[in-house]
């Protein structure tokens, strides 16, 4: 999670917080039309608004927010007030749409697992105008590229569809990126069961419980970001055509979809304690039912060899050729006995200390009998969507 720029209390509002030197934001521009797409090197945002025709529009994508020069003559040139800005470089924020004079703010935060599986959350500041998109945050690869390559393409329906429906198509792009995060959650979800079961170690604890965090954290970028398509499609601004709304509500269909899997497998998660917890249990149990075993097994020989190892002067049997055979004789044969007892009582072969090899299979069984139409799809909803987008993605 990134770290919060808070103002020094007391501070007036719209006060700015950049950190340490400062850094160099990258700006790119493109400026396209339906037929024609220009990408223009920029060496300051003033020649850009200088540049902007009536007849085309134009996306400004600002990578880097620790570049004061550069983001205050952006929120000049653009007419953002300095709570506008609060917004987009005091990072993060609450996921919202707000609604400007003759513009659209929408905060969103970018989900992305690196290959260790940490999560990363990042912020992504998007104003929508009259014919311009702007784009700020901090992240230096830049994951918007799918998005100028849609441009790129010759007779692509993002360049007829004016800026609104980039907007849109970078928030799809944003609400896309969760579902791989989901994919991993789930798969480490189900690894985790799984060594639950089989495997109950100390360390696996401390795991269940960071992944119960970063599902923690992506509910709630998750939940605010339902809420921002949600906002837009209600706004009923000017910006936002009849054409792009249907694309818009398909958007939060999606993330109303990826908030139902967050709190599924938050309840998995939480109830992989409590499996884990059981496991240790029954874990415990099979030990001390071996050593029970073991222990009946040898106090009757015990009580033999300590009765005849008292060595009482009177005690006939000592004095008995056969005496010591004969003994462990009955020992061996009391062993016997109760290990024909035990097995008829069936307790051997019903204990396994990888607990998971005799109890998930049964586990499954009942769920799947238990489980009501309809539910299983809901274990599959991280897939639904990509078939879905195959027609979507062509527009």
């Amino acid at each position: 999670m990134f770290r919060k720029r808070n103002p020094s209390a007391g501070a007036p509002p719209g006060t700015l917080v950049f950190r340490g030197e400062p850094t160099p934001a990258r700006v790119q521009v493109v400026r396209y039309t339906e037929d024609t797409i220009d990408e223009v090197p920029v060496a300051s945002i003033a020649d850009v608004v200088g540049s902007i025709q009536r007849e085309e529009f134009v996306w400004i994508d600002v990578a880097g927010i620790d570049d004061p020069e550069t983001l205050r003559a952006g929120g000049n040139c653009f007419g953002l007030s300095d709570l506008t800005m609060e917004n987009i470089v005091n990072v993060p924020q609450r996921p919202r749409t707000e609604t400007l004079k003759n513009k659209l703010l929408m905060i969103t935060h970018v989900l992305k697992m690196d290959e260790r599986d940490a999560l990363h959350i990042d912020q992504l500041s998007i104003v929508l105008g009259p014919n311009y998109v702007i784009t700020v945050h901090a992240q230096t690869s830049c994951f918007l590229d799918v998005i100028r390559d849609r441009l790129r393409t010759n007779g692509s329906k993002l360049r007829a569809r004016g800026p609104d429906f980039l907007a849109y198509a970078i928030m799809d792009a944003i609400v896309d990126g969760y579902y791989p995060v989901l994919e991993s959650l789930g798969e480490r979800l189900e690894i985790l069961e799984q060594e639950a079961l089989e495997q109950p170690k100390s360390e696996l604890l401390r795991t269940i419980h960071q992944l119960r965090t970063q599902l923690i954290q992506v509910r709630r970028s998750s939940w605010p970001m339902r809420e921002t398509l949600e906002q837009m499609v209600r706004s009923e601004s000017p910006l936002l055509s009849d054409e792009t709304l249907p694309f818009l509500r398909d958007a939060q269909a999606h993330c109303a979809q990826i908030v139902d899997v967050v709190e599924m497998y938050r309840e998995s998660a939480g109830a992989l304690i409590s499996t884990y917890m059981s496991s240790i249990a029954h874990r415990s149990n099979e030990i001390m039912k071996v050593l029970t075993m073991i222990s009946s097994i040898f106090v009757p020989m015990t009580f033999v060899a300590g009765v005849y190892g008292m060595n009482f002067t009177h005690m006939p049997e000592l004095s008995f050729r056969w005496a010591y055979p004969m003994a462990l004789s009955v020992m061996g044969a009391t062993a016997f006995v109760m290990l024909i007892f035990f097995y008829r009582k069936g307790w051997f072969g019903k204990f396994d200390l990888q607990v998971g090899s005799n109890i998930l299979p049964s586990l499954l069984q009942n769920s799947e009998a238990e489980e009501p139409e309809g539910t299983a799809e809901s274990t599959t909803a991280v897939e639904v969507p990509e078939a879905e987008k195959v027609s979507r993605k062509a527009a």
